[in-house]
């Protein structure tokens, strides 16, 4: 799916407002956010997923969302002084896990995606050991990629101002869309989406203020809105791939290797000769 018109101009030497950069970014990200504008989201909100959809999509997302962690610790170790470490922790915790300080905590949001799925009828093993369809496989590792070597800000482009902008209000209408049409997901399976419906808008506040900072020259400006531009196409290619394979079964689809997507492990044994 092309992306529609926008009013970022590539050419321009003047940089941006901080007003009008953000306008622009907002409005790209609302118009082609796969929630809203991909066949797949639409479907899910809609209410017509099966049972075996809900449970397909569901092994494909969790090394989405079990990647979290990993890209929230990048955003902190590259983060330039001591002050964006202090904004940056909370999300941290928040996706490892405050139960790890707190008596009455919530678990890991890897740990509550799981629950979900245990919910929908999958259990652990099938959900960790499931086939991936290329799409996942690429962008997850790109997620991954953009984290590890871009510049920090870049990668909070890429999740805080895209991701985490729209999805607490994807997640309220999921929410009344699993209570109204999907009434056979118990609600205790449901925390996952409950949590994300509020605390994502904390975190979109977070990045916003740290990219506010890296946005004094044009040429920042444009490592920023390509990063965007980036996050919005590989999340398009993903749920392309899962779409795809609800329609055909036949579909490519592959067994990643252990650890994924970062370096596999174990490592081969070395052996002479």
């Amino acid at each position: 799916m092309p992306l529609p018109e926008h009013d970022y101009d590539w050419q321009r030497e003047e940089r941006y407002s901080k007003a009008e950069l953000f306008a622009i970014i907002d409005r790209v990200a609302e118009d082609n956010f796969y929630g809203y504008s991909h066949p797949l989201g639409q479907k899910l909100l809609a209410g017509d997923m099966t049972p075996e959809q809900l449970r397909f999509l569901a092994t494909q997302e969790y090394p989405y969302y079990a990647s979290t962690t990993w890209w929230n610790a990048f955003k902190l170790a590259k983060s330039d002084d001591l002050e964006q470490q202090r904004l940056l922790h909370g999300p941290l915790l928040d996706e490892l896990g405050t139960d790890l300080v707190e008596e009455e905590g919530l678990p890991a949001h890897a740990e509550l995606f799981l629950e979900y799925c245990e919910g929908i009828g999958l259990t652990r093993k099938e959900i960790q050991n499931a086939e991936l369809v290329p799409g996942v496989v690429l962008a997850v590792t790109e997620l991954l990629r953009i984290a590890r070597e871009r510049p920090q800000f870049e990668f909070l482009a890429c999740s805080n101002l895209v991701i985490e902008t729209m999805r607490p209000l994807f997640y309220q209408k999921l929410l009344e869309v699993f209570a109204a049409k999907y009434r056979w997901v118990p609600r205790s399976g449901l925390r996952f989406y409950e949590v994300h419906a509020t605390h994502d808008a904390s975190h979109t506040s977070i990045g916003r203020k740290v990219v506010s900072s890296y946005i004094s020259s044009k040429r920042d400006q444009d490592a920023i809105f390509s990063a965007v531009l980036r996050s919005l196409c590989l999340r398009q290619v993903m749920y392309d791939g899962i779409f795809a394979a609800i329609n055909d079964q036949d579909r490519m689809k592959l067994k990643p290797w252990p650890n994924f997507p970062r370096e596999p492990w174990p490592r081969p044994l070395n052996v002479e000769g």
